[in-house]
């Protein structure tokens, strides 16, 4: 029997091997069709008037492509010819409505795959920028300026294979790299061969969208209930099971000291099943707002690089826990949030430290206000601006 039960847990681990390679054969091969490992010629233009930025395909409530569109927008404002262009199949129309649900006043065309398609070595923009590594071979047909805006260390979103070294290899291909932030410049530094400068522009946020509350912090050791506010997404990077391992028993401690822990997790849509919680879908900015202004703490794993969560919720004065095996420190000084380790006793003990010493809290707050000030969407376009002069 014992001998049965092993043949048949083989039977089905290899029959889900089979449906897995069927789907990993079918993601890599589609990327293969485009995949051009070669380093690029780049000569620069002799005045860059347009520029170019190339996505999959435009999808809302999508982080990184907002970035784009805001640094786009900014691109703008200074005088530049901006547009963004989807290599996948998608209408003009499709494109327009779903930048503006994500950055309404966008500023920019739009150009759909077949209109990208029409640039060729002659008739092109002065620069054209990759987004992510998928895009980067379709941009090196071009005879424009190519340019790779790096949003986050990309390999790290799978495991070690074939996708892992072909995002990898993308740093290595001459293009030239304008990093969001240091630390993926210190990852391909360390992590890669390049041969391309790599600049960096500062991690700003959106500060008009997300004002301050005054909070009360004084009042945390009564509360009977604490509401937390848990950025959640599929991708391991944001350590979907461990947050959740860790709300649950989290809320099963606090229950016995007569604290009931609400958690209320975001980013997926509602179909997505959570432990230990509710899953509250995917939230447009006023419905962020309202979570922030509700909830008493905002949790967050930033373990690559960092994404708009964290700065929104510290905006609103929203106290912020991380992990400490992530990234947050290499953007904020220290004593800007609660830092724990991938531990529910660690999350347990640290959250009641931070109950009942509201002074924490404060210095907390003022010490991420002060640093948020320093931060805008205007000065990081500036940054990227200057960039393009010096080319």
């Amino acid at each position: 029997m014992e001998a049965l039960i092993r043949e048949g847990k083989r039977t089905l681990l290899s029959l889900i091997h089979s449906a897995q390679a069927r789907v990993d054969a079918y993601r890599v091969n589609a990327l293969l069709e485009n995949y051009d490992p070669s380093v690029v010629e780049n000569i620069p233009p002799k005045k860059v008037k347009s520029i170019c930025f190339l996505l999959t395909r435009m999808v809302r409530f999508v982080g990184g492509q907002t970035s784009v569109l805001r640094l786009g927008t900014e691109l703008s404002k200074q005088g530049y010819h901006v547009y963004y262009a989807v290599y996948k199949s998608q209408s003009k129309e499709e494109m327009e409505y779903v930048a503006k649900c994500n950055l309404p006043g966008v500023q920019g065309t739009f150009l759909t795959a077949a209109s990208f398609r029409k640039f060729n070595e002659k008739k092109c923009p002065d620069v054209v920028v990759a987004t992510g590594w998928d895009t980067v071979s379709h941009i090196k047909k071009l005879g424009s300026y190519k340019m790779y805006y790096v949003q986050d260390y990309e390999p790290y979103f799978y495991t070690f294979g074939e996708m892992f070294l072909m995002a990898k290899k993308t740093y290595e291909q001459g293009l030239h790299m304008v990093s969001f932030g240091a630390w993926n410049k210190q990852m391909i530094e360390h992590e890669c061969k390049p041969i391309s400068p790599i600049d960096i522009v500062d991690f700003p946020y959106e500060r008009a969208e997300y004002p301050l509350k005054e909070r009360d912090f004084g009042s945390y050791s009564d509360k009977k209930e604490i509401v937390i506010a848990v950025y959640l997404k599929y991708y391991g990077k944001r350590l979907p099971c461990v947050v959740q391992y860790m709300i649950e028993k989290v809320s099963k401690m606090l229950k016995e000291d007569g604290i009931k822990l609400t958690a209320k997790y975001y980013g997926e849509a509602k179909t997505f099943k959570v432990r230990g919680g509710e899953n509250i879908g995917m939230l447009n900015k006023q419905e962020l707002r309202s979570l922030y202004e509700e909830a008493d703490f905002g949790l967050v794993a930033s373990m690559t690089n960092i994404c708009t969560v964290p700065y929104e919720m510290l905006a609103t004065g929203l106290p912020l826990i991380e992990f400490s095996e992530g990234t947050f420190e290499y953007f904020f000084p220290k004593n800007c949030a609660t830092l724990v380790e991938m531990s529910a006793d660690d999350l347990y003990h640290k959250l009641k430290n931070v109950i009942s010493t509201p002074e924490v809290l404060r210095e907390q707050q003022e010490n991420a206000q002060e640093y948020l000030n320093t931060l805008s969407w205007e000065k990081t376009g500036k940054q990227f601006g200057e960039i393009l002069e010096c080319l």
